[in-house]
């Protein structure tokens, strides 16, 4: 699977989280919460420090830099989100905020950004796409640490 195909199902497993979180009960949300946190993280570091870079080359900067404004703010989400798991009308509201975050980023990449970049040659990255993937994996928990120091109290 190259990078581009990786992503595209990494938005489709954060859909199809957020349709879990609406058929969920209470209990299981604070789980739900964490991974959503991890998904979204593990997807942000991959497009940070992978993708964006090289997609500046090809694709208008204003799309790169307003989907990296998009990272800054479901970031900010997430810390709440991780903060307030455990309070059920405080992490409704927070969860409906970065649904809406997500999928407008993921609309506006997967018509503007993927396709110019799915014309690249996979060496572009740099790396292959399990290796991008593995060590992005290990950058999301620091992430995920920073995130739980980084929430609001």
């Amino acid at each position: 699977m190259n990078l581009i195909d990786v992503l595209i199902q990494q938005h489709r497993d954060a859909e199809a989280l957020f349709e879990a979180w609406r058929h969920a009960p209470d209990e299981e949300k604070p789980e739900l919460c964490l991974r959503l946190a991890e998904t979204l993280t593990l997807h942000s570091t991959i497009e940070e420090r992978w993708v964006y870079p090289v997609a500046r080359s090809v694709v208008d900067g204003p799309h790169i830099d307003f989907a990296v404004e998009e990272h800054g703010e479901m970031t900010q989400l997430l810390s709440e989100l991780l903060r307030m798991r455990h309070d059920a009308r405080r992490r409704e509201a927070t969860v409906r905020q970065l649904e809406a975050v997500v999928a407008q980023h993921m609309a506006e990449e997967e018509r503007e950004v993927l396709p110019r970049l799915r014309k690249m040659d996979s060496g572009a990255f740099g790396l292959s796409s399990a290796e991008i993937v593995r060590s992005a994996s290990d950058a999301r928990r620091e992430a995920m640490r920073q995130l739980e120091l980084s929430a609001p109290v």
